[in-house]
């Protein structure tokens, strides 16, 4: 083990240069290399243009008692005046008012989850001086997967608002959209939101198709817009994200005199030397002493502070994607956060860092009262089990399988089987989490055929699996075409050739949302390219018809 951990180590300069080479190269080759201290002129105009905003608010709460939106009424006016409207471009769209948002069974769900939130007083005499109120701006794009997650964080956001009562320092809720033209999305009626148009895919194409680049430009053209800033009545704004999951009421956490921004401590983000170069990309006459490890969410920030890092934060953002270099000392993943802490140090905003949330994975040691010691369960990082109730490894999918990944073309089923015995408390928290939320929002929550939290897993099936099923065996050596594409062929033990590469196939068991697929009738998985697929065969006819799990897309196959 000695030897190796020398070898490793002597060979690590020479991977990391052969690594660094091979960035700048494809870099290069893809034409995404600039050099200089801003955004090219046309992604800098491109993100600050003013578009017409939508808006996702309807008079209609007023009747109710409440001055946030509840969604869209049909014919109720939008948050601006018919002629602010007209001359905006804004408009409203159709869609149920606060008293039809279709809640299934209404009377299991409780009082402060029917319809949407309702305004808590700011100046409640009531309440202690001490109080500080702040508003929840929660940013996400117009996209299957953020809508889902976004309607589970408002679901949760409200019940620890309500469990806070009349005195909550969580008191107003606003969804920041970034959408295709700034049209709201099918999310739009069930969470307070405003939209703002997304930065085009030509745009985002020239950064690596980095789309959390949306989330700065949605913060800067949120500011620019004296009609969206006018929902913030607080000074305080918390920054979250679509997969953040509140467990207990939030406090306000920063302070105020001297200001002091509060944000969660990211192991990641712990600044060194090394990284110098990329702080002076953005900020020349700065280095990494100054930074912290924080990113731009979970961030409790004074409204006032958070306009004013906008614009550096996205136009920092811009020059680290935009570059190779980068990408060979930080995680590319992450250089919009490392964007954020660079352009709040260089103009000395602080923070409190402290561990505001908890990223769990099947091997978290957490215990049953983990929940109180943390605010946000960010659920980042997949959930994979095997069905005995051990973890099922790292970087593989689970028996038992629980990651917002799953989900990026359609919402999650309503049915989801709970984790096995012996999980660890975390998962059981979030596996309820979801379904409480799931549940309350009834018949409102799409159906879906994607899969729940069991048959992610395939591994291909084994001879004795293929030689138990008809339907396996009299496929089994047999080519195909797959939307008239030669050629899918059936291997044994499960192999899967086509035209895109290796897969795997096997017996799937009643696929969701394929009732031609119930017992004693078969299917088949066919899975390649990332894709899970179902399929139907008509074997008389030599035909099969595959169903991609998720978004459903069907395809046809024929025999050879």
């Amino acid at each position: 083990a000695s030897a190796a951990g020398t070898i490793c180590w002597m060979t690590r300069p020479v991977l990391v240069l052969a690594y660094a080479a091979a960035v700048v190269v494809w870099w290069h080759a893809c034409g995404l290399f600039f050099s200089g201290a801003t955004p090219p002129a046309s992604e800098s105009g491109q993100h600050i243009q003013l578009l017409p905003v939508r808006f996702a608010a309807a008079s209609q709460t007023q009747a109710a008692g409440s001055s946030i939106a509840r969604g869209p009424a049909a014919k109720a006016s939008a948050a601006v005046s018919a002629p602010q409207a007209a001359a905006s471009g804004s408009h409203t769209f159709p869609g149920a008012g606060a008293a039809s948002v279709g809640i299934a069974a209404a009377a299991a769900v409780p009082e402060w989850a029917a319809g949407l939130h309702k305004e808590i007083a700011l100046d409640n005499p009531a309440c202690p001086p001490t109080r500080r109120p702040f508003h929840t701006l929660l940013t996400g794009q117009g996209t299957t997967y953020n809508g889902w997650q976004s309607r589970i964080m408002y679901y949760h956001w409200r019940k620890q608002r309500a469990a806070d009562g009349e005195c909550t320092e969580m008191t107003g809720f606003t969804r920041l959209c970034a959408s295709e033209g700034g049209l709201p999305d099918p999310a739009a009626p069930f969470i307070p939101s405003v939209f703002v148009p997304s930065l085009p895919a030509s745009v985002l194409a020239k950064y690596g198709h980095f789309g959390v680049l949306n989330r700065p430009h949605s913060v800067v053209e949120f500011f620019r817009r004296p009609e969206m800033v006018a929902r913030v009545k607080e000074r305080y704004v918390l920054v979250a994200e679509t997969d953040h999951v509140l467990m207990q009421p939030m406090p306000n956490l920063a302070q105020a005199d001297p200001p002091l921004a509060a944000a969660h401590s990211f192991g990641y983000m712990h600044p060194g030397s090394r990284h110098d170069p990329v702080v002076r990309y953005c900020w020349p006459e700065g280095d990494s002493s100054s930074l912290q490890p924080v990113g731009p969410s979970p961030l409790l920030i004074e409204t006032s502070l958070l306009r004013e890092v906008a614009e550096p934060w996205l136009n920092c953002s811009f020059i680290l994607r935009g570059r190779p270099e980068p990408a060979v000392l930080i995680q590319d993943w992450v250089l919009e956060m490392w964007a954020y802490t660079i352009a709040a140090a260089s103009l000395g905003i602080r923070h409190k860092v402290s561990s505001l949330q908890i990223e769990p994975n099947a091997y978290a040691g957490t215990h049953d009262d983990f929940h109180t010691h943390h605010y946000i369960f960010h659920y980042t990082y997949g959930i994979e089990y095997a069905l005995s109730g051990r973890p099922q490894g790292y970087n593989t999918i689970g028996e038992w399988s629980m990651d917002k990944r799953h989900y990026g073309g359609s919402y999650p089923p309503r049915e989801l089987d709970p984790p096995p015995a012996g999980a660890n408390p975390s998962t059981a928290w979030l596996h309820r989490a979801w379904v409480e939320a799931i549940q309350a929002a009834g018949d409102t929550w799409p159906a879906s055929n994607a899969m729940g939290t069991v048959g992610w897993r395939r591994e291909g099936a084994t001879a004795a699996e293929i030689s138990a099923s008809p339907l396996a065996t009299s496929v089994l050596g047999t080519h195909w075409t797959w939307a008239g594409i030669k050629t899918l062929s059936f291997l044994p033990a499960g192999a899967l050739k086509t035209p895109w590469g290796s897969g795997k196939w096997g017996v799937a068991h009643k696929p969701r949302g394929m009732p031609e697929c119930d017992p004693p009738r078969e299917c088949l998985y066919i899975d390649f390219s990332g894709a899970a697929h179902h399929a139907a065969f008509e074997l008389s006819r030599g035909e099969f018809k595959s169903v991609r799990v998720g978004d459903g897309e069907v395809v046809i196959g024929k025999k050879l």
